[in-house]
């Protein structure tokens, strides 16, 4: 049988609504520290639009503009730069919802969790994360 290694493990209430990992997001020397919800569903990696502001990033230039944005979950750290996001050595767009009303931060499948090797005891509520080697 094969077996697989991860080199994070990650605690959260399995009865809670939705799987919480803590992310620290990073630019341009600013540092903040949010929770994301891991979302298979999502297409992309999507942060509230304050964060974003918060890191001084101006959210309406978009692709038009170069941003740096380090995230870091469970010590796995990913770098964004210019809405590409990387992780020894892989790139993703990352995008920020224009709508300030929408408070959702989601880990979506292109740009994080096709980029990891991700294990999940939902009944234990427990998350073992690894990089994608």
């Amino acid at each position: 049988m094969p077996q697989l290694e991860f080199s994070e493990v990650h605690s959260y209430i399995s009865s809670a609504i939705g799987i919480s990992v803590p992310v620290v997001l990073k630019s341009y020397g600013e540092v903040i520290d949010i929770l994301a919800s891991l979302d298979t569903g999502a297409s992309n990696c999507l942060f509230e639009r304050k964060h974003g502001e918060l890191l001084n990033l101006d959210i309406e230039a978009g692709d038009r503009r170069t941003f740096e944005l380090r995230p870091e979950v469970l010590r796995l750290t990913v770098m964004w730069l210019n809405s590409k996001c990387s992780i020894s050595p892989f790139e993703s767009r990352v995008y920020f919802f224009a709508d300030e009303r929408i408070n959702k931060n989601l880990l979506g499948r292109a740009g994080w969790l096709d980029r990891i090797r991700l294990g999940l005891i939902d009944h234990d509520g427990e998350l073992y994360l690894s990089a994608y080697d």
